[in-house]
């Protein structure tokens, strides 16, 4: 009888001892965290992909369509403020999820190398990739993979000469740049934003530094008049 105690104990504490190793330290406790900005991969996105960053005290991010603010209260219940804009329906489907995601109880799970991201919680599971601070587009396009295209162009200069060049942003909260050179297999249209899915060029792709794989979605803009 006391060896069967004892089985039932040991087993017991040893499903405890895993499950505790299994819960991280909340997000906004974990330093390395802090200062932190990071892209949605999985599921895939419907549109712009959602960012999670973690700040002193809360989460900021984008939901989709919206920014949101998430903080904690003093009884360990989250909180989740957004912006009010509409967007298309599978955009706000996405969104909606994702915020409900973040009202509720949650694990976040970095890896060892602080470069991917987990949100995962009884019934979802969100993937992430880190960003890189300040990334510009135009400094590092051997890891550019996704890229914003305004709708008009604006002259640039290129040593002595000077062109219309394609004004480009990585992220949405970033100010336009202009990229020097074209990036092969695109062809914009005036007056349409692009957000844009880019792979590293070939070296018969003359002239251009990126190759576009996919466009991810387009949208006609119009002029103010």
């Amino acid at each position: 009888m006391a060896m069967q105690n004892t089985g039932f104990s040991a087993r017991r504490l040893a499903a405890l001892w895993l499950g505790a190793l299994a819960l991280p330290l909340p997000a906004l406790a974990m330093p390395n965290l802090q200062g932190t900005e990071w892209r949605m991969v999985e599921p895939a996105p419907a549109g712009q992909p959602p960012t999670v960053a973690f700040q002193p005290g809360k989460m900021t991010g984008f939901a989709g369509c919206n920014r949101f603010i998430r903080t904690v209260d003093a009884k360990g219940k989250a909180q989740v403020a957004t912006t009010r804009m509409a967007c298309r329906p599978p955009l706000m489907e996405m969104e909606q999820h994702f915020i409900a995601f973040l009202s509720s109880p949650f694990r976040v799970l970095p890896d060892g190398r602080a470069q991917t991201l987990v949100l995962k919680s009884e019934r979802a599971e969100y993937r992430f990739v880190r960003l890189s601070p300040n990334a510009d587009p135009a400094a590092q396009p051997a890891k550019l993979q996704y890229l914003y295209v305004a709708p008009e162009r604006q002259a640039c200069h290129n040593g002595e000469a000077s062109r219309d060049c394609l004004q480009v942003r990585e992220r949405a909260e970033q100010s336009w740049r202009p990229l020097q050179g074209e990036i092969a297999g695109f062809h914009p249209k005036p007056g349409v934003s692009y957000y844009i899915k880019l792979k590293p060029a070939a070296q018969a792709d003359a002239g251009s530094r990126w190759t576009l794989e996919r466009i991810v979605y387009s949208e006609e803009v119009s002029k103010l008049r």
